[in-house]
């Protein structure tokens, strides 16, 4: 089920991010900014936690998926967990799109 997740994702400004499966975790990496890469956390129903590898970010956020007509994962958005995130992350301008 957590391979359905798999895949590099697009956000216009952001760039790609790749979402892969290593030892049983989803993980998350970003190619325009390689110390954003963390492990993926089951939160609730399509919804994660990113758990950023580099802990002094203080910035760890929620990873909601969509789903198409068919229940496969073809996008995501991010919001902060915390209000006290620094504002220069930025998750929730975030829309990432699942690249076929």
């Amino acid at each position: 089920m957590l391979r359905n997740y798999t895949g590099k994702y697009k956000d216009n400004w952001f760039g790609n991010v790749n979402i892969t499966l290593e030892n049983g975790e989803l993980r998350f990496s970003s190619e325009m900014s390689p110390l954003l890469k963390g492990v993926l956390c089951y939160y609730i129903d399509n919804t994660f936690v990113v758990k950023w590898d580099e802990r002094s970010f203080d910035a760890d956020a929620f990873i909601k998926f969509s789903k198409d007509f068919d229940g496969n994962p073809d996008g995501f958005v991010m919001k902060a967990i915390s209000p006290e995130t620094d504002f220069s992350y930025d998750f929730q301008d975030l829309d990432f799109k699942k690249v076929k």
